[in-house]
This record gives structure tokens, C-alpha cells and sequence, in this order.
């Protein structure tokens, strides 16, 4: 499912950088004047105004059109280049950057496949010794996958925090380095959450920094 109509209705509407992320990058990444910095699923453009406080080239693709029209509109800046499109159509392939990031994206509505695919295609897009920093890559001790009576990787849930987003899917430490078993991982940690209100929000998940 697209997430334009999600995003029209304000919902999954992220505007603030992940604390998350900008710690990773903060931590692992050196941040150069030259430096161009891939985002897939840039979503409404949460993460841009951290990097371009670095002075860096930014590149977001997203499958949303809507998504992107709203970073058109809010980012009008030489430094931001985003562009519509499932960046498993190999849209960079004769582009070269020192980071891409990911903030959860390629675990919705991607099957192991694709994800597979998704990081062959980063590594490709990666100069050498470029990272790879990924954030909030759920995890299989969500309680949300472990309340499902059918344990499948891969979780298209018709209700719930889930729902209406193309499915998701749900990694555990053996997924985590079988995926990145082509990148060197300097950095790894999975984070709980406990949701007091409502057990369906208490989530689990992964964050990864890998280089090529």
C-alpha cells in the first residue's frame, strides 16, 4: 500500500530528526563539506534539516509523490535532491555516496528478497569505507509480533500500529547478520521500549551502523 493516503491524513507525519540517527552519525560518520548523503524512504523530510546544518549534499528517494512534494516545498535548497521512486528500480546506479541512511523504511513492505536486494544496491551505491546507518529495524521481540499466533518474519496485519503500510517485517540477531554478512558492522544494538498505554506500541528494535 502507498503511503500517500496515510501521509494526507497526517498520520506516520514525521517533521522532527530522529534522535536516534543523529546520534549514529554523529558518533560514526565524519562529516565533510563534499560529503553527499543518500536517505531511503525520506518520507516528508524529517531528517533533512540535520543535514543540512552539515553542509552536505542531500539525496532522499521515497515511493510516496506526495511525500516528496512536501520536501518541494519546504526544502527549496540546491543541497536537497529528492525524487520519487522504489529504490529497488537501481535509480543510483551511476551514483556514489559517502552515507545512506535508513530510518525504518526498508523493513516496511519489504520481504527478505527485497531487503537483500535493497542492501546489495546500498553497497553498490557506497564509496569505499562509506556507512551504512540503519535505525529502527523492528525486532521479533516487538509485542506486536509476538502476539501474532502465526510467527512469519513478514507481517501484513490488517489493524494495529502495522496496518496499511505494505507489511513489515520483523528481524531477530541471526536476520540482522545474515543481512549485512557483505558489510563489516561496527556498531549493533536493539532497543525496547515498554508502551504503559497501550501494549501494541511497547516496540522493539534494531539499530546498525555497517561500512563497506
Amino acid at each position: 500500500m502507498s503511503f500517500d493516503s496515510q501521509y494526507s491524513k497526517k498520520k506516520h507525519f514525521s517533521v522532527w530528526p530522529w534522535s536516534d540517527l543523529i546520534s549514529l552519525c554523529s558518533r560514526y560518520f565524519k562529516f565533510k563539506t563534499v560529503s553527499s548523503v543518500l536517505e531511503i524512504g525520506c518520507g516528508v523530510g524529517a531528517n533533512i534539516p540535520f543535514f543540512l546544518s552539515k553542509n552536505v549534499y542531500y539525496y532522499g528517494i521515497d515511493t510516496s509523490g506526495e511525500a516528496i512534494k512536501i520536501i518541494n516545498k519546504n526544502f527549496k535548497s540546491k543541497y536537497v535532491n529528492c525524487i520519487v521512486g522504489n529504490y529497488l528500480d537501481n535509480h543510483y546506479q551511476n551514483k556514489k555516496f559517502d552515507l545512506i541512511v535508513d530510518r525504518g523504511a526498508i523493513t516496511c513492505g519489504n520481504n527478505k528478497n527485497d531487503i537483500n536486494k535493497i542492501l546489495k544496491l546500498a553497497s553498490d551505491n557506497l564509496k569505499k569505507g562509506g556507512l551504512f546507518i540503519g535505525i529502527d529495524w523492528y525486532s521479533k521481540k516487538s509485542f506486536f509480533y509476538k502476539n501474532q499466533k502465526v510467527k512469519k518474519s513478514f507481517v501484513d496485519p490488517k489493524s494495529g500500529p502495522f496496518s496499511k503500510i505494505g507489511g513489515v517485517y520483523f528481524c531477530n540477531y541471526k536476520d540482522m547478520k545474515l543481512f549485512f554478512h557483505n558489510f563489516k558492522v561496527i556498531h549493533l544494538h536493539e532497543r525496547n521500549v515498554k508502551n504503559f498505554i497501550d501494549d501494541n506500541l511497547s516496540i522493539s528494535s534494531w539499530c546498525v551502523v555497517a561500512k563497506k
